[in-house]
């Protein structure tokens, strides 16, 4: 927890594309080491490639000429390098450990939320994409190919986000029902299951 906080902050320092440089080469080596199970390179590559593109997009109509494209690599990188090690972190740590890792630096309540949220969002976006799949197998013109024409958006408004949006709310009511059935809350001191 403390290494992928320490690279997460060190990201958010880093400015120049050679210390950049060195802090993915740090975030690989840690990556190598770990070998975390359902996370592969594609799946990150695609998520920094979508982001660049889009900062770098919006650098482009910010500056109004193609000098703006490597200022916003550069932000896109560094953005990319502040998610990716927790993003590793929740992947590979069970949220038991994360709790009790939490529990020693900061109240029970603050570390249950964290730790919830460290799963809710990767759950989400599975939930998303299952969505997503779905809707393309039942012939929704939400392929990227379909979303470079702007009279496909509304299609994808509701037949995705809009059930996406329906499916984190019941998710987190589902959490919240939990946490009340466990009587959260009712004691100071919170208490973690011992095993896995």
């Amino acid at each position: 927890m403390l290494l992928a906080l320490t690279l997460s902050c060190v990201a958010f320092v880093a400015r120049s594309g050679v210390f950049l440089g060195a802090l993915t080469a740090a975030n690989a080596v840690v990556f190598l080491l770990l070998r975390p199970q359902g996370v592969s390179w594609w799946r990150q590559g695609r998520y920094f490639v979508l982001q660049s593109s889009t900062i770098v997009i919006l650098y482009i109509i910010r500056f109004g000429s193609l000098e703006g494209i490597w200022d916003g690599l550069l932000i896109s990188w560094q953005l990319f390098l502040a998610f990716w090690p927790t993003m590793i972190f929740a992947k590979t740590t069970s949220q038991t450990k994360i709790v009790r890792a939490m529990n020693r630096v900061m109240p029970g309540h603050v570390s249950f939320v964290l730790a919830t949220c460290l799963k809710f969002a990767p759950h989400l976006l599975e939930e998303f994409r299952d969505i997503y799949e779905g809707q393309v197998l039942r012939g929704a013109r939400i392929l990227p190919r379909d979303l470079l024409k702007p009279w496909n958006w509304p299609d994808l408004v509701h037949c995705v986000v809009v059930p996406a949006v329906v499916q984190g709310m019941a998710l987190a009511g589902n959490i919240a029902l939990a946490a009340r059935a466990r009587d959260f809350g009712l004691y100071s001191r919170r208490t973690c299951w011992p095993g896995d």
